[in-house]
């Protein structure tokens, strides 16, 4: 039970943190020459606000977004500028820092820059991730809800970096009430991650997914969070006309009521055909009922492409390599395949996947090892599993004991990418 629970706490959220205790009390506004009617509209949004620092102008902003990253949408343009005119409007304090993130774009593209608006410059361009229910190639799905696994677009404030079971990350404030106001208590954090690395994205053709988090390239976690960390702005933009219609920060000069109705819902959910289906995998019976803490059975992405001559599917990857080595639990398919072929040489590329929870930086982290079975005798099918749907296996070993596999289509912690 203890082992359990552990492993639950450790691959709940790949995305942990602690919220701050200034994310609970109420905010304070301090406000200059601002009208009465600004600062209530202020306080319908979870933020601090402050008398502003003079900046550039919006123009020259705008001329610098064009010259510095010439790839970035107009329409993206566009609605920062607003979003930095609404900021200033309501005092939000920010340094000279700013975080764009395009959602539009898929995850084989760089989508995210950062520029520091009083230099004048393009300080990084690359990579970012988005949630496991956003979408696969391309982000379409959001939500501000707990446990929804899906990214949230709106405008955030940056907050203090710590160190957690990610390593490096970054706290971020969701200041866009219903769109992105619960990020804190959902442990949305900027993290780095190995699968938003560029080879990985040029091997697999897309990035991996995080459960809602921005994940940057681990090269380039460290130089970008604290570039960012404390009071940057930070914006995740997608073309979706509910933020258009009802943000804070994309409204400030517009009095139509809808925006203060207090019935703001950021959420974007998929259509039903749209929702990705999860395939039969295979584990072994033997430790307990929690699927999260039985061996899955899996094999090298290498040996997967080798042997199906098909890309790896990122969408039954293992969440964490194994000397830096990516792993695919195989569908019930797949291993009826090998099972067929009866090939020594697929089946010797079988291998069984376990989690193990360890303790790093004082966070429990699941990492995954390999179960030494030895060599594989011969695989059967067993009489009573004639249901496809519901197979099952009796493995035999040559100097170990015999083990039973199973098929399930259940969520695994930490099986997807």
């Amino acid at each position: 039970m203890r082992t359990n629970l552990l492993l639950i706490l450790a691959v709940t959220s790949t995305c942990f943190s602690v919220p701050s205790p200034q994310l609970q009390q109420e905010k304070i506004i301090i406000s200059n020459d601002n009208s009465a009617m600004k600062e209530i509209f202020s306080m319908l949004s979870p933020q601090i606000a402050y008398v502003r620092t003079p900046t550039l102008s919006l123009d020259e902003i705008q001329n610098m977004l064009q010259q510095e990253a010439p790839t970035l949408n107009v329409a993206v343009i566009n609605k920062v500028l607003k979003t930095l005119k609404c900021a200033n409007e309501f005092n939000v304090e920010h340094n000279n820092v700013l975080t764009i993130i395009d959602y539009s774009l898929p995850s084989s593209e760089k989508r995210l820059w950062v520029f520091d608006l009083k230099e004048r410059t393009l300080l990084f361009n690359t990579y970012v991730s988005h949630g496991i229910m956003s979408g696969a190639l391309e982000t379409k799905y959001f939500s501000n809800k707990y446990n929804s696994k899906s990214s949230s677009i709106g405008v955030y404030k940056t907050e203090k970096s710590y160190y957690g079971r990610d390593g490096l990350s970054l706290r971020l404030d969701g200041l866009d009430q219903g769109f992105n106001d619960n990020a804190a208590n959902r442990s949305v954090v900027m993290h780095g991650g190995w699968y938003v690395d560029e080879n990985f994205i040029k091997k697999y053709g897309r990035a991996g997914r995080s459960w809602g988090c921005p994940a940057l390239p681990l090269n380039m976690t460290k130089q970008i969070i604290n570039t960012i960390k404390e009071d940057s702005l930070f914006v995740v933009y997608y073309p979706s006309d509910n933020w258009f219609m009802k943000s804070k920060f994309l409204n400030c000069d517009n009095l139509s009521p809808i925006r203060y109705t207090g019935n703001l819902n950021g959420e974007i959910k998929p259509a039903p055909e749209d929702v990705e289906k999860r395939e039969d995998v295979i584990f072994a019976k033997i430790y307990s009922k929690n699927l999260d803490s039985e061996p899955v059975v899996a094999m090298t992405a290498d040996d997967y492409i080798r042997i199906f001559h098909n890309s790896a599917p990122l969408g039954r990857m293992l969440r964490r390599q194994i000397n830096n080595i990516e792993y695919i639990a195989l569908s019930n398919t797949e291993f009826e395949n090998i099972i067929a072929n009866n090939n020594k040489d697929e089946i010797n590329a079988i291998n069984f996947v376990i989690p193990v929870i360890t303790m790093v930086r004082g966070y429990y982290e699941t990492q995954m090892h390999l179960v030494d079975f030895g060599r594989i005798k011969e695989i059967k099918v067993n009489s009573e599993s004639s249901n496809k749907d519901s197979r099952s296996y009796t493995v035999n070993f040559e100097s170990k004991p015999s083990v039973t596999l199973r098929t399930t289509n259940q969520f695994i912690r930490w099986v997807g990418l």
